[in-house]
């Protein structure tokens, strides 16, 4: 009969949790429901490019300084004019503003960066009134339809003097805990229920809220009708969420993950079949895929990061498998960015991704070129950060490479060219940005349009070591190798060095570092020497292949010595020549 009940939560000293039940209610009105809208504002945006003068649509407002960082969502926004600002414009516009997110530094230089659909539309110098703190009301009173009991006020002072939280937890018909989400228990008033005696109807004041509404505190109102149909038990069949909008479609995702202990954990490789016919948003991507690899009512991630924690050893299946993705352009056609990204992730993880489609699929071999050059990228730089011994963090698309030298702070490092134009506003005072690229004067023209140095090009290049030339040491030059995590060469002439360099092997892949040759030592050939111990040296050490960065004086030794040219090499700063 009751197919909801309200929790009151806390944590005991021994860190486990404590759920008592404050009432159960038949039913709920209000609690499927967007949140409350906000009203129109002006929004003047100060130095922008003449190009924001015809904006149009919803936009993502990244403004701040520091830990103020703020995401704004901008709704319908119109533009009413502009004012000369100098060479810029400033734009005065209205739009309905509510605060998306809060989060973390990004330096100290302030932040003014305007998005569409996830595509960088343009950076401005600033925002009046941007940021500030959210003072708005999110979600319309919740009605509890026949509550077994009426004293929730006395029950809710109680439950205050426990530090904790309340819930609503709906019920399947078999009392399994389907989902439970945060409510706020304000009884603004009580009513005998037409449902039967000694039950009421509560009405939950739901204002309080101070903090920008979270995209999971609510169900969309499409969601009633998504639990209804999980009452009944994790749904069996394919594609059930397909008639659902996207709200729909989250609340279905939302309920995978309660019912995620159901299904096995422990599949390795295989084929599998994904259905694409109906990923037109993000939920249905990630449903259909979710339905590919553990089945219908299965969990494989909600969303980007959580799909990437089940790759790595998670729900269902691990990867070493095959994904044969049909109607692959639906995605690619609907949310082309975001298709790209998990097509990508995928292939990081070794997955095998058979893109099928009725029609030619645009950007396809694009994409796979990009990401062929990526991985290798990627190769290289994990080489690199080990022979030179510097920190370094990777992320989807790039490395940020910590060298603290005069001049130099980061080194940010791509593995996708596409993210240039993102990187770029990123590059604070001493970052320096690298970024292999068949498109060198594409990605030059996007550094440069940032006011950021441009440097020397350089050259990624690559051999098989197992038939790398090794001349023998001129005479009157003595050779030593010191083999340790990273091997290291040098050539001597009466107890000076003349020439060294060193080698960091990384599974089968060695990457040169610091390839050096003395002045008064120079066109003897002891390039090729060094060189082609490190070759046998990293061969010996189990490396197939060898990457490196070649700067436009070493090219023409590289070359000599068979290194073929994978792509240019943009570099740039943000030091205007001081390094």
């Amino acid at each position: 009969m009751f197919r909801y009940r309200l929790v009151h939560s806390y944590t005991l000293e021994d860190d486990s949790e404590v759920v008592e039940v404050i009432a159960r209610a038949v039913d709920v009105d209000w609690f499927f429901s967007d949140p409350v809208p906000v009203g129109r504002e002006r929004v003047v945006l100060r130095g922008c490019p003449l190009s924001f003068a015809c904006l149009a649509g919803d936009f993502v407002l990244e403004a701040g300084v520091g830990d103020e960082l703020q995401w704004w969502r901008l709704t319908d926004l119109v533009v009413h004019g502009t004012v000369p600002n100098g060479s810029l414009v400033d734009v005065v516009a209205t739009a309905a503003a509510r605060l998306v997110d809060e989060g973390p530094a990004f330096g100290s230089v302030p932040r003014h960066v305007l998005t569409q659909e996830g595509l960088r539309v343009g950076s401005f110098v600033a925002a009046d009134g941007f940021p500030r703190p959210w003072q708005g009301h999110e979600w319309p009173p919740v009605t509890l339809v026949g509550v077994d009991r009426a004293d929730l006020n006395g029950l809710q002072r109680r439950a205050h003097m426990i530090a904790g939280g309340e819930r609503l937890q709906a019920l399947d018909r078999y009392g399994r805990i389907m989902t439970d989400l945060p409510i706020e228990i304000e009884v603004s008033s009580v009513s005998p229920s037409a449902l039967g005696d000694g039950l009421f109807d509560v009405v939950l004041d739901q204002s309080s809220c101070d903090s920008p509404p979270q995209w999971r505190d609510r169900p969309a109102p499409s969601a009633r009708a998504v639990w209804d149909l999980w009452r009944e038990g994790v749904p069996a069949e394919r594609n059930l969420w397909s008639r659902f909008d996207t709200g729909g479609r989250t609340a279905w995702a939302d309920l995978t993950f309660p019912a995620r202990e159901t299904f096995g954990t422990d599949a390795v490789g295989g084929t599998y079949h994904l259905d694409g016919r109906h990923t037109t948003d993000v939920p249905g991507l990630h449903l259909a895929l979710s339905e590919a690899l553990v089945g219908p009512g299965g969990y494989f991630g909600r969303e980007f990061n959580g799909f990437k924690d089940c790759l790595c050893g998670g729900w269902g299946v691990k990867p070493g498998f095959t994904l044969i993705w049909n109607d692959a352009q639906v995605a690619h056609d609907a949310i082309r960015v975001y298709f790209q990204d998990i097509l990508k992730l995928l292939r990081r993880f070794g997955v095998t991704v058979e893109l099928k489609s009725s029609s030619f699929l645009d950007g396809v071999r694009e994409l796979d070129r990009r990401m062929e050059l990526g991985a290798l990228t990627e190769r290289w730089v994990a080489g690199w950060v080990k022979g030179a011994g510097l920190p370094a963090e990777p992320y989807p698309d790039s490395w940020n490479v910590r060298v603290d030298q005069p001049g130099m702070r980061i080194e940010r490092v791509l593995t996708d060219e596409g993210a240039t134009d993102w990187h770029s506003t990123l590059i604070y005072e001493n970052d320096w940005i690298t970024v292999p690229t068949t498109a060198p004067e594409k990605v030059t023209e996007i550094l440069a349009g940032v006011n950021l140095e441009i440097r020397p090009r350089e050259t990624f290049m690559r051999r098989a070591l197992a038939d790398h030339p090794a001349p023998p040491a001129p005479e009157g030059y003595e050779l030593r190798v010191a083999r340790g995590d990273v091997i290291e060469v040098a050539l001597t002439a009466d107890g000076e060095e003349a020439a060294s360099g060193l080698i960091a092997v990384i599974g089968d892949d060695a990457v040169p570092h610091r390839i050096r040759t003395s002045p008064e030592h120079r066109r003897r050939g002891l390039g090729s020497v060094v060189m082609g111990v490190l070759a046998r040296e990293a061969v010996d050490a189990g490396a197939v292949d060898g990457l490196l960065f070649a700067s436009e004086d070493g090219l023409h030794l590289y070359r000599k010595l068979g290194w073929t040219t994978i792509s240019d090499v943009v570099i740039a700063s943000n030091t205007k020549g001081e390094a």
